[in-house]
C-alpha cells in the first residue's frame, strides 16, 4: 500500500508577528533577532496492508531562510521498526528524507511497533510502542447536493458532499482517521488533428497534430484531518461521516468520477494528537485565540531528553473502498449548477485567418470587439479536414483539465 505523507498536517510552525503603537506607528521587525531552534519532524505511518510504507524525516528551517517555507530533508539516517517481539524491519532512503519499507511489508494486527531513527549526525530517536488495531470495513460511499459556504455567502459553492457509512465497529478500534483520493476522467468532445503557433509578426503557422489528447485524468487527495469516534455509539455504527466536497464547477468537462475513502483505526494517543493539530490549523490566527503552543507527538530523543520532536508516527489498521460514477450519476441539483463548457461554448467554422479570428477583425463595434477578443482567447484550432474549425480549448485538448495516462485502478 502506498502511503502519502501529510506534510500539511504538521506544517504548523509558521509565525505571524504584528506590532502597532497607540499612535499608529509601525516599527520594523528584525527577523535576525529571532532565536531559532532546529527541530526534527517525523511524518509517516504503517498499516496492515502489504506494500511500501513511507517515513519522512526533515528539519524545521528559520522563517527568514531562502527555501520558501519548505522543510530541510534529513538525509542519510538509519530508520527501522521494532515490534513487541523484537522483530526488526529496516527502511531504505528512496529520495532525500523519504525512507521506504520493503515492498512486501505489512503490520500485523495485535502487534505493537516502535519507530527508531539514527540521524547522520548520530542523534538517536524513537517512538512509543503503538498497537495496531484492525479497521472496520466501509459499508457505503454516497453523496448529496450541498453548498459549501466557505467564508460566507460571497464564496459559496454548490456541489456534491460525499459521505461514508460504517455499519459495524469493533470494541478494540473506536477512534478513526479518514483519508480520501479522487479522480476525474475528463474527455475532450472533439478530436484534435491540427494545432497552431504564433509567429513574431503576429501571424500563425498551422500544422498537423497527431497526439491523442481526448481523454485525461485529474487526481486529488486529502489535505485536512478527518476524525470520528464511535465511543458513544450504542449500535456500533458510524453513519454519515463527511469526507469530501466536490464543487459543481469542477465537473465542467468531467465524463466519469471516482473516489476512494480509507478508514484508519488509530490509538487514543494518536486521536488526541490529531485533535490538537486540527484545532491549531483551524484557528483563524487572531491574537485573542487560545494559544496551543508546540504540538509534540509520540517520537522523542534518546540522546537529549529535553529536545522537542515534531510530527507523529502512526500505526493503524486500514480499510478502503472505491466507487466509480458517470458524471450523470451526480444529483440533478449538482449538475444544475455545473457549467458544461463544451455545451455552452459554440464552435467557429472556417474562420480563415487565425490572426483575424483572435483579434476579432470581423467585428466593427470596438466594445464588442474587445469582448470577443477575450472570449476567443479560449479557443484553439482542432479540425484539419474541414479547415480551421475552432473549439474551446477544454473541448479539444484534455491536458488543460488533466494529465494523460489512465491510473492503475481505473477500469
Amino acid at each position: 500500500m502506498k502511503t502519502t505523507p501529510q506534510r500539511s498536517v504538521f506544517e504548523t510552525a509558521a509565525v505571524l508577528l504584528l506590532f502597532a503603537s497607540a499612535i499608529g506607528c509601525v516599527e520594523e521587525f528584525e527577523t535576525d533577532s529571532i532565536k531559532f531552534e532546529q527541530l526534527l519532524v517525523v511524518d509517516g505511518n504503517i498499516s496492515d496492508h502489504i506494500g511500501s510504507h513511507q517515513i519522512s524525516l526533515s528539519y524545521t528551517t528559520p522563517i527568514n531562510s531562502n527555501n520558501n517555507g519548505q522543510y530541510e530533508p534529513a538525509s542519510g539516517a538509519l530508520v527501522w521498526l521494532e515490534d513487541d517481539l523484537n522483530n526488526k524491519i529496516e527502511f531504505s532512503e528512496g529520495s532525500p528524507g523519504h525512507y521506504i519499507s520493503p515492498e512486501n511489508f505489512a503490520g500485523t494486527i495485535g502487534r505493537s511497533y516502535a519507530l527508531h531513527i539514527q540521524t547522520s549526525e548520530g542523534d538517536k530517536y524513537q517512538s512509543q510502542l503503538q498497537l495496531l488495531s484492525a479497521a472496520p470495513e466501509i459499508s457505503r460511499i454516497y453523496h448529496r447536493f450541498s453548498i459549501d459556504y466557505g467564508d460566507g455567502e460571497a464564496t459559496a459553492h454548490p456541489g456534491a458532499q460525499f459521505f461514508l457509512d460504517v455499519d459495524r465497529t469493533e470494541a478494540s478500534s473506536q477512534l478513526f482517521r479518514f483519508e480520501w483520493n479522487d479522480a476525474h476522467e475528463v474527455t475532450a468532445r472533439y478530436t484534435k488533428s491540427l494545432d497552431s503557433e504564433v509567429n513574431p509578426d503576429g501571424s500563425y503557422t498551422i500544422f498537423p497534430f497527431n497526439e491523442n489528447v481526448k481523454v485525461c485524468y485529474r487526481e486529488d487527495s486529502f489535505s485536512n484531518i478527518i476524525l470520528a469516534s464511535a465511543l458513544e455509539s450504542t449500535t456500533g455504527e458510524l453513519p454519515e461521516v463527511p469526507i469530501r466536497f466536490t464543487p459543481s464547477y469542477g465537473l465542467d468537462v468531467t465524463s466519469a468520477y471516482s473516489i476512494e475513502a480509507t478508514i484508519r483505526a488509530i490509538t487514543p494517543e494518536a486521536y488526541s494528537y490529531y485533535r490538537k493539530i486540527k484545532v491549531f490549523n483551524e484557528s483563524n490566527g487572531s491574537l485573542f485565540d487560545q494559544q496551543q503552543g508546540a504540538v509534540v507527538g509520540n517520537v522523542f530523543s534518546t540522546s537529549n531528553p529535553k529536545e522537542k520532536v515534531l510530527g507523529y508516527f502512526e500505526v493503524s489498521g486500514a480499510a478502503s473502498k472505491r466507487i466509480f460514477m458517470d458524471v450523470y450519476d451526480f444529483a440533478p441539483e449538482v449538475l444544475e449548477h455545473t457549467f458544461r463548457t463544451c455545451s455552452e461554448f459554440r464552435l467557429f467554422e472556417n474562420v480563415g485567418s487565425l490572426y483575424a479570428f483572435y483579434n476579432a477583425l470581423d467585428i466593427q463595434d470596438e466594445d464588442e470587439r474587445q469582448a470577443a477578443i477575450i472570449y476567443r482567447a479560449h479557443y484553439e484550432i482542432f479540425d484539419y479536414i474541414t479547415a480551421n474549425m475552432m473549439g474551446h480549448r477544454y473541448c479539444v485538448d484534455c491536458r488543460y483539465r488533466g494529465s494523460l495516462g489512465k491510473p492503475d485502478y481505473w477500469p
